[in-house]
């Protein structure tokens, strides 16, 4: 094992991110290995740190704005309040005219519970539903909303591993695919782990691949649940997607397209589909 694999796999024990069994596999040898176990120490130390310290982005106001103007209640005008100030203008008038309407506003009660989970949901890639007609689900922003979900944790999979035969049968069980997971290490985009991502509800696979510092998500879905093969640009990301069979695969990345494109055909030409 590497020293770049046995980092993967301490950070990932440190942030509680290893199944039971990889658990004990790493509590064995950090048990023989005091150099390993001090790594260990100092990555949760680091972790915890960060976590404490890093406050999660606030869900925007114009995002509330949506919200409240389909459902049709408004804020109440600014006062005082019985609450003397100690809440802040907004939210204490908010709460004070919440509370008065406990009982006689139906609408009032579900434009609180609506921006509180609409608000939640969009740390987490779930407000993707708004931006389209009827509510329909935009697999392109729940794939890319995934890929920049993975980029804030403290590690951008849910299992460490470079190992082909390790990764792709870590989702059975997880979810209803379970794909190829070509090694392209001799190419320059070694393979690091995957993780779970959601998309239109499910929970689907991503492979996690680099490209020195750029992290590159491939997620599967069924072909039946999103668009043909094409690039894309959104929000500084190149979308690379193609399909095999009846699935479809998503690459997404902040790798300049060229890069991207390459990685595309080659991942292609690795699991037996011809590159376009």
């Amino acid at each position: 094992m590497t020293d770049d694999e046995t980092l993967l796999l301490l950070s990932a024990y440190a942030d509680g991110e290893l199944s039971p069994g990889e658990v004990l596999a790493m509590e064995r040898r950090l048990a023989a290995d005091p150099d390993a176990r001090a790594l260990a120490e100092r990555l949760r130390t680091l972790s915890g740190t960060l976590r404490e310290t890093l406050a999660g982005p606030p869900a925007p106001e114009s995002l509330r704005a949506r919200v409240v103007e389909q459902v049709g209640f408004s804020d109440p005008p600014p006062s005082r309040g019985r609450f003397g100030g100690a809440l802040g203008s907004w939210p204490e008038t908010w709460l004070e005219s919440w509370l008065k309407s406990w009982r006689g506003s139906r609408q009032a009660l579900a434009a609180t519970l609506l921006v509180g989970l609409v608000g939640g949901a969009a740390l987490g890639g779930g407000a993707v539903y708004l931006d389209r007609p009827g509510g329909a689900p935009d697999t392109g922003a729940a794939v890319l909303a995934g890929h920049l979900r993975g980029l804030a944790a403290p590690q951008p999979f849910d299992i460490a591993s470079s190992d082909r035969h390790v990764v792709k049968p870590w989702f059975n069980g997880r979810t209803t695919l379970a794909p190829e997971a070509p090694d392209l290490s001799d190419k320059g985009f070694p393979l690091v782990g995957g993780r779970v991502d959601i998309v239109g509800g499910a929970p689907v696979p991503t492979l996690v691949y680099r490209r020195d510092r750029h992290v590159i998500s491939v997620t599967v879905i069924p072909a039946a649940d999103g668009p043909g093969a094409g690039e894309e640009r959104r929000d500084g990301s190149t979308i690379e997607r193609w399909r095999l069979g009846d699935l479809t695969y998503w690459a997404v990345s902040d790798l300049n397209r060229r890069d991207l494109r390459a990685f595309a055909d080659l991942f292609q030409s690795r699991t037996g589909a011809p590159p376009g």
